[in-house]
C-alpha cells in the first residue's frame, strides 16, 4: 500500500508544478458530484469545475440539491429571478396533470449573473429549490402508487426514476451542450436518487476524516448492494444503468511544514485508507486502476473562502487580492497558483 501511496504523492508533485499527468479520460457527457456527507466543500468544488468545464465545452448545470448553494453561488442576488426551478421541471415528470416547463422559462445563463464565467463556451443552470426537501416523500409515494399499476407498473416507474435524464436529454438537446454537471444532497433520498439514474460517471469529494472515510464506504455499498435503494428500485424499474466513478477529490489536506509539497501524517493515513478502499472495489470505477482516479486538493483556506463566498472562481484570483468577508479581511497568498493547478487537473479529466 506503501508504494500505491508514494506514486500517488508523486503524481499529485506534478500536479502542482502544472504538468501533465495520466488520468481517466473523460469521455462521459453526465457527471454527479455526489457524496453522503455535508461541509466538504462540495458546492465549492462544483463551482470550480463548472467554471473550468465550460471554459472549453457548452455546459448544462443542475442544482438538485435543496440547499442550492450551487445557485447560490452561480446566480448570486439573481438567484430570486429564477421563476422556474428544477422541483417545477421533476413535478411535470412525476406528478400526472403538472404543467409543462418551457426550456426558456427554466434555463438561467450563468455569465450575466457571474461575470467571471464570460468568455467561455456557455453555461446554462436549472436552478435548484428548497422545496426538494419535500420531494423524497412525493417521489416515494409516486412510486409506491405506481408498483399497483399492474402491466404499466414497471415502465411507469421507470418514467419516474428517469426523470433528471430525460430532463438532461431534453435541456442537451435544446442546447446543444456537450457536458452535463449535477450537484447533489448529502443526503440519498429524492433528487439524488434521479441525479445518479442520470448520470454516467461521479464525481465523489472526500474530505480527509474519518466521517468521509464511512461517507465513501456508503456510497460505493449504494452502487454495489442490489438490496439496497438505488439498485432495489432500478431493478424493479427495469433500470439497469449505474453510474461508475470517475473521480475521487480528497479536500482538506494538510501539509507537511517540514518537507515541500508532501501531506502530513494525518492526511496521509486517510489517503492510505482511500487507497485501500478503492482497490478493493475496482469495478465501480471508470479506470482500470483506481489510483488514477484519486486526485489531492488542498485546504483551500483564504482562497476557498474567498471563491466560495465571492463567487470568484479560484482560477481567476491572484496573489495579494484581498477582500473582506464577513468582519474580516482575507488575502490571497501564493499558494493560490497550486490550488488552481489542482482544480484545472481534476477539470481535465471530465
Amino acid at each position: 500500500m506503501s508504494t500505491k501511496l508514494d506514486k500517488l504523492l508523486e503524481t499529485f508533485k506534478l500536479v502542482i508544478d502544472g504538468k501533465d499527468v495520466q488520468r481517466p479520460i473523460g469521455n462521459f457527457t453526465t457527471y454527479a458530484i455526489t457524496n453522503f456527507r455535508g461541509g466538504i466543500g462540495k458546492s465549492t468544488l462544483a463551482f470550480n469545475l463548472a467554471w473550468e468545464v465550460s471554459r472549453k465545452k457548452r455546459s448544462l448545470l443542475l442544482d438538485a440539491c435543496p440547499q442550492c448553494n450551487f445557485t447560490q453561488s452561480l446566480l448570486g442576488e439573481d438567484v430570486d429571478k429564477s421563476t422556474k426551478t428544477i422541483y417545477d421541471a421533476l413535478l411535470y415528470r412525476v406528478m400526472a396533470g403538472t404543467p409543462e416547463v418551457s426550456p426558456d422559462d427554466l434555463l438561467v445563463s450563468v455569465p450575466p449573473a457571474c461575470p467571471d464565467f464570460k468568455g467561455g463556451a456557455g453555461a446554462y443552470l436549472v436552478p435548484g429549490s428548497k422545496e426538494l426537501f419535500l420531494f423524497p416523500s412525493l417521489l416515494y409515494t409516486q412510486l409506491s402508487t405506481s408498483a399497483n399499476l399492474g402491466t404499466r407498473s414497471q415502465d411507469t416507474s421507470r418514467n419516474i426514476l428517469q426523470s433528471i435524464e430525460q430532463l438532461v436529454s431534453y435541456l442537451r438537446e435544446h442546447l446543444k451542450a456537450t457536458k452535463v454537471l449535477i450537484d447533489t444532497s448529502p443526503f440519498f433520498g429524492g433528487a439524488t436518487h434521479l441525479a445518479w439514474a442520470a448520470a454516467d460517471a461521479l464525481i465523489i469529494p472526500v474530505r480527509v476524516d474519518q466521517h468521509s472515510m464511512e461517507a465513501l464506504k456508503l456510497t460505493l455499498s449504494m452502487l454495489r448492494n442490489e438490496d439496497m435503494d438505488f439498485l432495489r428500485l432500478n431493478r424493479q424499474a427495469g433500470i439497469t444503468k449505474t453510474p461508475k466513478i470517475h473521480a475521487i477529490a480528497m479536500t482538506h489536506c494538510g501539509w507537511n511544514r517540514q518537507t515541500q509539497n508532501t501531506p502530513d501524517r494525518s492526511t496521509q493515513a486517510y489517503l492510505s485508507q482511500v487507497i485501500e478502499i478503492a482497490e478493493g472495489n475496482r469495478d465501480l470505477f471508470t479506470c482500470s486502476d483506481p489510483l488514477d482516479a484519486i486526485h489531492l486538493l488542498d485546504d483551500f483556506h483564504s482562497a476557498g473562502r474567498i471563491s466560495g463566498t465571492k463567487r470568484i472562481p479560484l482560477a481567476k484570483l491572484t496573489i495579494r487580492e484581498s477582500h473582506l468577508i464577513g468582519m474580516q479581511r482575507l488575502e490571497v497568498n501564493e499558494s493560490i497558483t497550486r490550488y488552481q493547478n489542482e482544480m484545472k487537473s481534476l477539470a481535465a479529466c471530465i
